[in-house]
């Protein structure tokens, strides 16, 4: 069968009545539980009555308990770009310097962000598919003690990359420049003690590891930033986390939360504690682990030098072509995944495990990457991913 099959006559194939169960396996949004989508579902709770300090604070309280840290953790109606932008907004001024480590799409957001607002950038960008070495942080911090704040990404979601923001923090822990990751794609999915690891201001989003839908972002902000933030002078209204922090002692947001989503995060808290926090990284180290696994044994390759356990990204060969191999994963199999971005547009596909994937998911997810494999003229043994796959999760330890 071409890959080119009319969409009419995919439709109805392999499903009753025409109809396809979608399943997700891309790294946002992910899948949405059913106690959560139950929870979202009940009456809201109105932002200014007497229930909603108590929902803000079971949220700030479970939210410090994933990252980990012990730092305020604030909540504003935004994507995870929204969130990014108020760490720019509240620690800069236009003129100032900053240091922007990047090695993919959104590694180089923060490059947009800071411009945006007059602010100076300069750019250490490595190849992508590469993590960002450390040394060239430290060297840079050295030719330019100025630089006011680092700004990173731990989990680059275009490449699959895991950046080692422990060790950049180390460095940072010398000087005088604060330090601001990305953490959106990989909270839930990978430990990020912000203490630790010398971190300042870390922003996560709700459509990731925390199962919801889009449109609520958070940042975990440390007692350094309150400093930076008394001396910008960038704009900011509805970014102005001071106005977060004095809202917060009351038990309130300066302007309206999804209250919805909020809802849906109680029970999302909830799931993360029965399961047990440190397990639900270990879950995704493991499913992880079963999809590079199942890679190699397709005789594919993963791209990235130090892989992310949010998801996988799927060096394609050159007889492949990506873009029709993700369409018909979804057409003929109801599996989504991503696939490349910018220039491996096509050379790529990203799967991810990233939320509420469970064991048969990620059997799901290689078993429709086989068959749309096939589909190519891509040759391997069949079966071979789903069995180095059966492998990698019931292996012990």
């Amino acid at each position: 069968m071409s890959l080119k099959t009319s969409p009419a006559r995919v439709e109805n194939r392999g499903s009753p009545c025409g109809l396809r169960r979608q399943r997700l396996f891309t790294p946002g949004p992910t899948p949405i539980p059913e106690r959560v989508q139950t929870a979202m579902a009940g009456t809201p709770v109105y932002h200014r009555g007497p229930e909603f300090p108590a929902l803000l604070r079971n949220a700030v309280e479970g939210l410090q308990e994933v990252f980990p840290t012990s730092y305020d953790v604030f909540l504003l109606s935004c994507s995870g770009t929204g969130v990014m932008e108020a760490a720019v907004a509240n620690t800069l001024c236009a003129g100032d310097r900053a240091l922007v480590v990047q090695a993919g799409q959104f590694g180089a957001r923060w490059t947009d962000l800071c411009r945006a607002y007059g602010v100076e950038v300069v750019e250490r960008e490595f190849p992508w598919g590469e993590a960002v070495d450390p040394q060239v942080v430290a060297e840079a911090l050295r030719d330019d003690p100025g630089l006011r704040v680092v700004f990173a990404t731990h989990s680059e979601t275009s490449t699959g990359v895991l950046h080692d923001v422990a060790s950049i923090g180390e460095i940072l822990s010398d000087t005088e420049a604060l330090f601001v990751v990305d953490g959106v794609s990989s909270v839930g999915a990978h430990p990020l003690p912000l203490e630790a690891c010398n971190v300042d201001l870390a922003v996560t989003a709700s459509q990731k590891g925390l199962m919801l839908p889009p449109g609520m972002g958070m940042a975990a902000v440390g007692p350094r930033v309150w400093k930076a933030h008394g001396r910008s002078r960038l704009p900011k209204f509805y970014w102005n986390l001071e106005d977060y922090r004095t809202s917060m002692s009351e038990g309130r947001a300066p302007a309206t939360l999804p209250v919805t989503l909020l809802a849906g995060l109680r029970a999302v808290l909830q799931m993360l504690r029965e399961e047990g926090i440190p397990r639900v990284w270990e879950r995704h180290a493991r499913h992880a682990r079963a999809v590079r696994g199942s890679a190699a044994a397709l005789g594919l390759t993963c791209f990235a030098r130090r892989p992310s356990n949010a998801l996988t990204a799927i060096l394609l060969p050159g007889s492949v072509d990506g873009v029709a191999l993700t369409e018909y994963m979804r057409r003929e199999c109801g599996v989504v995944v991503g696939g490349g971005l910018g220039e491996y547009r096509g050379r790529m596909v990203r799967v991810s495990n990233l939320g509420y994937v469970d064991d048969t998911g990620i059997l799901e997810a290689v078993t429709a990457l086989e068959i749309g494999l096939r589909q190519t003229g891509w040759e391997f043994e069949a079966g071979a991913g789903v069995k180095a796959a059966q492998d990698a999760l019931t292996a012990e330890g």
